[in-house]
């Protein structure tokens, strides 16, 4: 691993005067307090905030949230956000061993579902897809993920879901800490330490700072030590600090401003060559920085309106360095010209008024959505940029949502929002929300949505070539539009200490004018898919793929008697072929996810334990490609099904003030999957198999928590 000396510098900095800085604000004010003035946001068990007129139970919520609380988070011995969606039921998780890991959401993927953290969208995709193993659970107190296009209250990027991570913003002592070791047996390392402090009664200050380290794994040991140095999933080190400052206005409002700053290096180490004469390789290093900052208001206005406004100075560098290392001197030698670095700058403004008139059948929501986004670095080609390597793009946006009660258990939302794109024209995007109380225990939801998004910056003016890529943008891109339909059914009964829920999910998908990376060749001056005129490329470009549909369904189960809960679901996705327009196959090709949860309390011992699992199917895509003779043939694409299992302990010592986790991920040692047809990735290496997984992975967790008056 390089020493970055810059970025080195930075970390310390940040990890010693945060802290420090930070104390010393809330100590001018320092006044001893025991409550919090928003202990009612602590108590409900349910409570979800995303898209909401205020924090509503998620019962009486008028769009279908998941939730995954914290408890289920460390359950799963989970550090990122992709370990902790791995066992997700309707997402399915994918693997780049440079890129990260990304995800699908009711078959809908890339840069169509929107990840947020406390509604602040998170930027910095490499490859379409934002890297979930660089956003850290640390300070996170849940994730409600809703499903189909929120594109009238999240605007473009929230076509296909939104997942929102929800920070912890209160604590009812004056001081809490926490420390925090893992160890997992494929040489990670998880440290983490928190802090919050309530020195007055109106300001809670809190901050945690942690470090991940990884040394790498190989799927298949190799065969010869001598001549290979490379590894299939790659060393990494992760630094982070996160601190938060609420100040309470008065008992139903409050201020709140937030900075995260996150560091991670790669290290991706080269083929030795020329083993016998002055043997040398080339590796590559890959720097990332994230500095996240966020202001925030919440609380009431005149008694029956609410005030949430949040706004976000987002900032993200990608650094790839290539050196030549000489293996008998030990030298390292940076290589001319291999050096790349891509900056994003991204500002947010959302301020939104919600009604809460109790005696009306009327309420309504209004807001403002900006977001401004630029560019720079040398994969930018933008002709019409006012600099050479750099290019930008701007949405305002107003949207409203009106939410009339007909009858007492029926509820019906109207919302249209219109928006000024500085790159294209942007339609009225409408939508329409029912819900019904069949009875106390049955509830109907159905909802018609449209999305829209703009192509992104990368899309439009991208520029990739060296050794091993080909890829550019394009210009003449046309934004993405969609049409989806859900229906929602779900029965929830408590009696006596059982808890039965069941939730009946169905959808459609119809994406026009979807953006693909496609190889072309170049036409009279225009780019053109290779596929359309029975040709094959090695060069990469974006085109609007004239429809994308997905459909399915899912059954979710969960059932709780006193200390035993049981969970599981299944659920058939569809996406559409568009060959199956000129082509004979099939229409869609369905893969089908199961999942399964079993957890029980020990209460006379105080121990937990947890089963996780989950069954994905193999996923079939059918393309167009050459014979041996030169002629246009359809071919199947088929990566194998797997299935990940994960089993849990939980102790807790001294009053819960220490508790011990240990486990075992990946039970039954899935590491990489075969794959016919087109390869898995550019960075995946053998083409006949997909990796998935680091294999079986023991883990143990010691976690300290200690707070006081």
């Amino acid at each position: 691993m390089i020493y970055h000396p810059i970025i080195n510098k930075m970390k310390w900095k940040l990890f010693v005067l945060t802290p420090v800085l930070l104390y010393g604000f809330v100590k001018l004010t320092a006044q001893p307090a025991d409550t919090d003035s928003i202990k009612w946001f602590l108590d409900l068990d349910d409570v979800v905030v995303t898209a909401q007129y205020t924090p509503t139970d998620s019962r009486n919520a008028l769009y279908k949230i998941r939730t995954i609380k914290r408890d289920v988070i460390e359950q799963r011995g989970a550090i990122n956000l992709g370990q902790l969606l791995n066992q997700e039921l309707n997402i399915r998780i994918s693997q780049d061993l440079i890129l990260g890991s990304s995800l699908s959401l009711q078959g809908v993927s890339g840069q169509n579902v929107k990840i947020m953290i406390d509604g602040v969208p998170v930027i910095g995709r490499v490859g379409d897809d934002i890297d979930l193993s660089q956003i850290n659970l640390s300070n996170i107190e849940r994730v409600e993920m809703v499903e189909g296009p929120m594109s009238v209250n999240y605007g473009t990027n929230a076509l296909g879901g939104v997942i929102n991570l929800i920070t912890k913003k209160s604590q009812l002592n004056r001081y809490d800490t926490q420390l925090i070791s893992q160890y997992e047996s494929i040489d990670a390392l998880n440290l983490n330490a928190q802090l919050g402090t309530r020195l007055t009664d109106k300001l809670l200050l809190r901050f945690d700072g942690g470090y991940n380290k990884f040394e790498g794994f190989n799927a298949i040991e190799p065969t010869d030590s001598l001549f290979t140095r490379t590894f299939q999933w790659n060393p990494k080190e992760q630094w982070f600090v996160n601190g938060m400052a609420r100040y309470d206005i008065g008992e139903d409002q409050y201020l709140r401003y937030s900075a995260a700053y996150f560091d991670e290096d790669i290290t991706n180490l080269g083929q030795l060559r020329r083993p016998q004469f002055k043997p040398y390789a080339f590796d590559d290093y890959y720097y990332t920085t994230r500095f996240d900052q966020s202001l925030a208001y919440e609380g009431k206005f005149l008694s029956n309106l609410f005030w949430n406004i949040t706004s976000g100075y987002n900032t993200f560098r990608r650094q790839k360095n290539t050196f030549r290392l000489d293996i008998e001197t030990d030298e390292q030698t940076q290589v001319a010209g291999e050096q790349d670095t891509t900056k994003y700058n991204a500002l947010v403004f959302r301020p939104v008024l919600a009604s809460r008139f109790a005696n009306s059948k009327w309420n309504f929501q209004a807001g403002l959505d900006i977001n401004y986004e630029n560019g720079y670095g040398q994969r930018f080609n933008d002709p019409e940029a006012e600099k050479a390597r750099y290019s930008k793009i701007a949405d305002y946006a107003g949207f409203i949502t009106l939410q009339y009660q007909l009858i007492t258990s029926l509820q019906i939302q109207l919302g249209a929002r219109g928006a000024y794109n500085t790159r294209f024209e942007a339609p009225i995007v409408p939508s329409l929300h029912i819900k019904y109380d069949i009875n106390k225990n049955w509830q109907l939801r159905a909802s018609y949505v449209t999305g829209f998004r703009s192509p992104s910056i990368k899309e439009l003016f991208f520029y990739f070539v060296d050794a091993s890529h080909y890829i550019i943008g394009n210009p003449d891109l046309q934004a993405e539009t969609s049409d989806n339909f859900q229906l929602v059914v779900d029965f929830d009964k408590e009696w006596n200490q059982h808890r039965l829920q069941l939730t009946l999910t169905g959808f459609y998908n119809d994406i026009r004018n979807k953006i693909d990376l496609y190889d072309y060749v170049v036409v009279d001056g225009e780019l053109v898919p290779a596929a359309s005129l029975g040709q094959i490329s090695t060069q990469y470009a974006y085109f609007n793929q004239d429809r994308f549909k997905a459909l399915g369904s899912n059954i979710r189960l969960n059932y709780r008697i006193k200390n035993l809960e049981v969970a599981a679901g299944v659920a058939p996705t569809g996406r559409y072929n568009p060959l199956s327009e000129t082509e004979e196959v099939d229409t869609y090709t369905f893969a089908t996810e199961i999942n399964g949860q079993l957890s029980y309390h020990f209460t006379k011992i105080d121990l937990r334990t947890a089963f996780f699992t989950r069954y994905n199917d193999k996923f079939i895509r059918y393309y167009q490609t050459l014979d041996n003779e030169g002629n246009t043939i359809t071919a199947q694409s088929i990566q194998d099904g797997f299935v990940l299992a994960d089993l849990t302990l939980i102790k807790s010592f001294w009053k819960n003030r220490i508790q011990l986790t240990g486990g075992v991920k990946n039970l039954f040692d899935i590491r990489n999957v075969n794959t016919l047809g087109i390869q898995g990735g550019a960075h995946n290496g053998n083409s006949n198999s997909t990796p998935v997984a680091t294999g079986r992975n023991y883990f143990a967790r010691l976690a300290w928590h200690f707070d006081w008056k």
